[in-house]
C-alpha cells in the first residue's frame, strides 16, 4: 500500500530512523507502554477502591498520663486500653499524652496542649492529677475533663470510679470498660 507524498516522507523518516536505532526504539515503545497503562488506570472506575476514614471529625479522647505510682500506673493502663477499645468502635480517636509533672501550675500548659489539639474530653488518672484537672477546667471553660480513680466537685470534671483492687486483671478490664462506655456515651 503506498501513501499519499504528504504523507508518506515523515513516516518513512521515523520508520527509518527507528530502524537505525533499536535503542529509540525501544525508548519509544516504553513511553507508549507508559501512557497507555496511565490512561488506563486514570480511566477505570475508582469506587470500587477502598477510601480512608476522615478521622479529623471523629470524637477526639486524649488521655494525659502522669509520672505516678504504680497504682495510677495501672490505672493509666486500663484507662488507655478503654480508651482504644472505644476508638476501636469507630468514630472516636484516642491520643495519648504526657504530662511529666502532677503540679496544677506546671501542668496547665499540657492540658492546654491537649485543648489545643482539638481534644473533646480530656482523661486524668489518679488523685494526684486532681488538682491540675480542676485547675485546667477553671481555664478552659468550654473543655470536658473525666478523671478516672478520684472525684471532683467541678462541674466540667466527670468522675470514673477505680476498682477497688486495680491491680487484679479483672479490675483492670472492668476499668476499661467503664472507660470505653464512657467516651462512646459521649460522642
Amino acid at each position: 500500500m503506498r501513501l499519499p507524498a504528504l504523507t508518506a516522507r515523515p513516516v518513512h523518516r521515523v520508520t527509518g530512523l527507528v530502524r537505525g536505532h533499536p535503542i529509540v526504539a525501544a525508548t519509544t515503545a516504553v513511553v507508549l507502554l507508559a501512557v497507555v497503562s496511565l490512561t488506563v488506570l486514570l480511566a477505570q472506575d475508582r469506587s470500587s477502591q477502598p477510601r480512608a476514614a476522615n478521622v479529623s471529625r471523629n470524637f477526639r479522647a486524649c488521655l494525659l498520663v502522669s509520672p505516678a505510682g504504680a497504682t495510677d500506673a495501672r490505672l493509666s493502663q486500663a484507662s488507655w486500653q478503654g480508651m482504644q477499645d472505644a476508638a476501636r468502635s469507630g468514630g472516636v480517636n484516642a491520643e495519648r499524652f504526657p504530662a511529666p509533672t502532677i503540679d496544677a501550675k506546671a501542668a496547665l500548659p499540657y492540658f492546654n496542649g491537649a485543648v489545643q489539639h482539638h481534644c473533646e474530653l480530656i482523661v486524668t488518672v489518679g488523685t494526684g492529677m486532681k488538682p491540675a484537672t480542676e485547675a485546667a477546667a477553671r481555664a478552659n471553660p468550654h473543655q470536658q475533663f473525666v478523671i478516672v480513680g478520684a472525684t471532683s466537685a467541678h462541674p466540667r470534671v466527670s468522675a470514673i470510679a477505680a476498682p477497688a483492687e486495680p491491680g487484679k486483671e479483672e479490675a483492670g478490664r472492668e476499668l476499661a470498660d467503664k472507660v470505653s462506655a464512657f467516651i462512646t456515651d459521649r460522642r
